[in-house]
């Protein structure tokens, strides 16, 4: 029996092999008391729930907190516990779930994921990420792995075209805008393709989010609003776009441009060429007749989450699995790819994997993440992308 074979009629076995593998990873990974990100989580929601407003964002008190007040509703319930190792293994089984609902959402999103593609390379890829940077997220106790499966799971809900899941598909996405800033670009997208329903619960989920810190913390929530604003701006300077590990497009810009831009120029760029990528991306996605297509607007949400990453000027290798939709997008169209197409894929797969968290290589690739290599795979995925969004227009359009 092929590999292929055996993985495709042992799916089930395998999904749940893989998860248990990490859960006890993380459950290693975490023996001394779990990671940072999670730490600072859960002081400052417990900060926040007991009344200390002004310890919420001070550095000293809990850390480097950089999350908008909401965070501190959606995430009070990892202040429950009075064990600390009670709420490492309480966030650790939220990650697996999040990660289980990550994987089942790929695979509803991309029915062909594992047929019409390419599967020991749709196999392979989910495996990669999942040891890096998945299981960064898991022993870092990041967000970003629920933040990714909720947004997936909310792409699924607005896909129903329904009524009902329009109005859900745009509150959550509001929601988890407000939970974190960056993904708040999904929102915007959702706001922008309509229709009436979602752009109606976006707007609900704005409000909701919003006002969620004066619901929970009576006038505290003034006082949480303004040292939020105070450390917005100091974010940059904490999460400095020319350290080693953001890996975007603002990081590579700043590198590579240095040698041959002054200091002012360089910020110039590094704040325009971002924002005239996403202008023209949302432009040319409005004009386009077929965006209400189904395949081609499954094929623009998946570039919009690739590049809301890409452009983010603090994304870093637990960024990466936001271009898991991505990657999948393109592998389940593998048997009608154009040579080009699978060249780029292929790029950006051995590229992106080059950080200093691969398994093999580490002294190599923390020069070549320095060097921001890796940011070359993930231009080459965006690149795989747009052909493929290329290639289903011009199929649509062409007399058949």
């Amino acid at each position: 029996m092929k590999l292929s074979e055996f993985l495709k009629a042992n799916a089930f076995r395998v999904r749940v092999s893989l998860l248990m593998c990490l859960f006890v990873a993380c459950l290693w990974a975490g023996r001394n008391g779990g990671g940072g990100d999670f730490r600072v989580l859960r002081e400052s929601v417990t900060h926040a729930w007991q009344g200390e407003f002004s310890k919420v964002y001070d550095k000293e008190a809990s850390g480097p907190f950089f999350y908008p007040p909401a965070a501190l509703v959606v995430f009070g319930p990892f202040s429950i516990p009075n064990s600390w190792s009670l709420a490492v293994l309480m966030n650790l089984i939220f990650h697996s779930v999040a990660f289980w609902g990550m994987w089942w959402g790929l695979k509803e999103g991309f029915p062909n994921l594992f047929s019409n593609g390419h599967p020991l390379l749709a196999w392979w890829v989910v495996w990669l990420f999942s040891l890096a940077p998945v299981h960064l997220d898991f022993m870092g106790q990041n967000i970003n792995l629920p933040l990714c499966a909720a947004l997936i799971g909310i792409e699924l809900l607005r896909q129903k075209n329904s009524k009902t899941g329009y109005w859900a598909a745009g509150f959550l996405s509001a929601i988890v805008g407000w939970t974190k800033i960056f993904p708040a670009f999904v929102t915007v997208f959702y706001f922008l393709l309509g229709p009436k329903e979602l752009r109606l619960g976006t707007i609900l989920g704005f409000i909701v989010g919003l006002i969620s810190p004066w619901l929970f913390f009576g006038s505290g929530g003034i006082d949480l609003y303004s040292y939020f604003y105070q450390t917005l701006t100091i974010y940059h300077e904490k999460n400095l776009i020319f350290c080693n590990s953001t890996l975007n497009l603002p990081g590579w810009i700043a590198v590579w441009g240095r040698p041959w831009f002054s200091q002012s120029i360089l910020s110039l760029l590094i704040a325009l060429v971002p924002a005239i990528v996403m202008v023209i991306f949302l432009a040319l996605m409005m004009r386009d007749p077929l965006k209400k297509e189904k395949s081609i607007e499954f094929s623009y949400w998946t570039l919009a989450v690739s590049l809301m990453a890409f452009l983010n000027s603090s994304s870093r290798p637990d960024y990466f699995m936001f271009y898991l939709p991505g990657f999948c997008c393109v592998i389940s169209q593998w048997k009608e790819s154009r040579r080009l197409e699978k060249c780029c894929l292929l790029g950006a797969f051995l590229f992106i994997s080059l950080t200093q968290q691969a398994m093999v290589g580490r002294d190599l690739n923390i020069r070549l993440q320095d060097a921001r290599i890796p940011v070359v795979g993930i231009a080459l995925l965006i690149v795989a992308q747009v052909m493929s969004l290329v290639r289903q227009r011009t199929r649509l359009v062409l007399p058949h």
